[in-house]
């Protein structure tokens, strides 16, 4: 068993709370040691990355391939890779098993933790969120603004400062058209949402925009949900690089911390090799634990051996919701999001309504939602392209499509190299991107008709409402590699 010299702070893990942790002790003079797994991306993906982000932009064909590794599952909500890799989930992981029954729990082991996949909304926590905390929203107000010394921050000034100021100065991150407008209206109701308990403002996000010089500025390529190619959104990983290429602190990859053992005043930190060799055991005189809420309370619980002992772990439950609007203020389809990151927050903050408050985070339209429709309506994603543009060039009236519509939108050709369609038994890979005969007429009609009905829903009687996620009942439809969720239907008197 091999024993380092002692350190004077050690720190356990490379996520946010880790590298913040790290940040905050160089800046006060310590230089701390920092201990990870440090799983990074695949060396080949890395090389693609570079290749893809250079001088004449990105490579059409990198962007085609991280759309191809992100499933569209209308189901359940899938674990988002990043540049096509699942590395900063901790799946499958021999040293560090999970067993989990009704709920999701990936620990990371990653470099920079999860914020390798996060959506980058930032929020401070207010007095009514820690009544059972030793300290308050005051006492956390300096560490938030010291924070933002190296986190950049987008949004704005706005109404959500009186629940949640800004411990920075935010930096602009535009709008898409028809996100703008949503705000234009929300912003032209806010007496009347503050009295229903609603208050609507721009999303905070930690992503470099306008003139941050912490990052490199978003440049609108619309792969939020994908990974950022420029690295403006931020990544804790990005942080700890600079810290040590500045020879500000050290740090050590490779290492999965098993507990902790308290003697003469310091800390033993025993650690497993993810690299094939054998335990070592580290000396610190303090410690910070900042492996996430599994990777932490694993080690706390080795550390007092009570390994055995159940503990209740609190979450956020979260849901999403599909939404549609009628008014059509801006195009929307492949290649026009630029920022697929969330745009808005809605806060419910009326006491007598909820506890603690709900949040609530919009997003634009994003291509994501496109391959959904199209992957619920079983056709490949062109057609669904087509009627969207046939939606957006032809004058609707009360009933739905224009007869001009539907022929245009029957009649286009596919547009090669942007379908998703999966490949079934007995289909060769060149059928990639094409219908199969007799699958897309009658998804385009389903489709078209889905469209109908969700534009004209208020001319239904209530007894003819339907769900409009749940319109598919015919398993002969499916596309092989998908599973879909059948028809469902709703009187209005039991909504």
């Amino acid at each position: 068993m091999a024993s380092n010299p002692t350190a004077s702070v050690l720190v356990v893990g490379s996520g946010p709370a880790g590298v913040a942790c790290a940040w905050t002790l160089a800046e006060r003079g310590f230089r701390p040691l920092v201990v990870d797994a440090g799983r990074r991306l695949e060396p080949d993906r890395e090389r693609a990355l570079q290749r893809a982000t250079g001088p004449d932009g990105l490579d059409p064909r990198f962007v085609v391939e991280l759309e191809r590794a992100f499933p569209v599952d209308v189901d359940l909500l899938p674990q988002k890779p990043v540049f096509g890799s699942m590395f900063p989930y901790a799946l499958d992981e021999p040293l560090l098993p999970v067993r989990a029954d009704g709920v999701s729990v990936v620990p990371s082991l990653a470099l920079g933790g999860l914020s390798n996949v996060w959506g980058a909304a930032v929020l401070p926590y207010r007095d009514r969120d820690l009544e059972a905390w030793p300290i308050g929203a005051a006492g956390l107000a300096p560490h938030y603004r010291s924070t933002f010394r190296f986190v950049p921050l987008a949004g704005e000034h706005d109404e959500l400062e009186e629940l949640f100021p800004l411990y920075g100065e935010p930096q602009p991150l535009e709008a898409t058209s028809q996100v703008s407008a949503l705000l234009h209206r929300l912003r032209g109701r806010s007496a009347e949402l503050r009295r229903a308990g609603l208050v609507a403002g721009r999303s905070r996000l930690a992503v470099a925009a306008g003139e941050s010089t912490l990052a490199t500025p978003c440049r609108y390529t619309g792969l939020c949900m994908y990974g950022c190619p420029h690295g403006s959104i931020y990544n804790a990983a990005a942080t700890l690089r600079g810290l040590v290429d500045s020879g500000r602190i050290d740090y050590r990859p490779g290492g999965l911390v098993e507990r902790l053992e308290e003697s003469g005043g310091g800390v033993r930190v025993r650690l497993s090799s993810l690299n094939g060799g054998g335990p070592e055991t580290l000396l610190a005189q303090r410690v910070f634990l900042a492996c996430g809420v599994v990777g932490s309370t694993r080690i706390v619980l080795e550390s007092v051996q009570a390994y055995d002992r159940p503990l209740p772990l609190l979450e956020s439950a979260y849901f999403t919701l599909p939404l549609l609007t009628r008014r059509r203020h801006a195009r929307v389809g492949r290649g026009l999001a630029r920022n697929t990151l969330a745009q808005v927050f809605l806060e419910l903050a009326d006491p007598e309504a909820v506890t603690r408050g709900v949040h609530l985070q919009v997003y634009g339209y994003n291509d994501l939602m496109l391959r959904a429709l199209a992957a619920r309506a079983h056709v490949p994603e062109g057609v669904a392209a087509r009627l969207l543009r046939a939606r957006e060039r032809s004058a609707r009236p009360p009933g739905g499509l224009s007869p001009r519509a539907r022929r245009r939108c029957l009649r286009a050709p596919l547009d090669s190299g942007h379908h998703h369609h999966a490949v079934g038994d007995g289909e060769r890979p060149a059928d990639r991107g094409r219908a199969r005969p007799g699958l897309a007429g009658r998804g385009e009609r389903r489709l078209e008709a889905l469209a109908e009905r969700a534009w004209s829903e208020s001319q239904l009687r209530p007894r003819e409402r339907r769900v409009v996620v749940g319109f598919l009942d015919h398993p002969e439809h499916v596309v092989p590699g998908h599973r879909w969720i059948g028809e469902r239907r709703e009187r209005s008197s039991e909504r």
